[in-house]
């Protein structure tokens, strides 16, 4: 395999396929997963947060509880909220085309 860049192109030539790969596309592509990640992590913390203050709304923290009972109760919306962002995480991802394209090339 042999690649070479020419011209804002990434041209990878191997026995089989002749590839060229626009580096303002890879780039774009590659912020456009960038971005959706980080709506993710925004998502996940929203969520935590949001299932945090449904859980204390209305009740106290009892007074003489375990330490596991807080490490629970702490990690609860944690937990669901990680579950929850995961299963959405796999489902609505689209990995990018260009990028995926082109490791496919480079792996050994």
């Amino acid at each position: 395999m042999k690649w070479s860049y020419t011209n804002g192109k990434l041209n990878i030539s191997s026995d089989k396929v002749d590839q060229q790969f626009l580096l303002k596309e890879l780039i774009a592509e590659a912020s456009r997963h960038q971005a959706y990640q980080k709506k993710i992590i925004s998502f996940f913390i929203i969520f935590s947060l949001l299932l945090f203050f449904m859980q204390s709304y209305g009740g106290d923290l009892p007074a003489d509880a375990s330490a596991y009972f807080y490490i629970g109760y702490f990690a609860t919306p944690l937990i669901i909220s990680g579950v929850i962002t995961s299963i959405i995480y796999v489902l609505l991802r689209k990995p990018p085309k260009q990028v995926r394209k082109l490791n496919k090339y480079f792996k050994d």
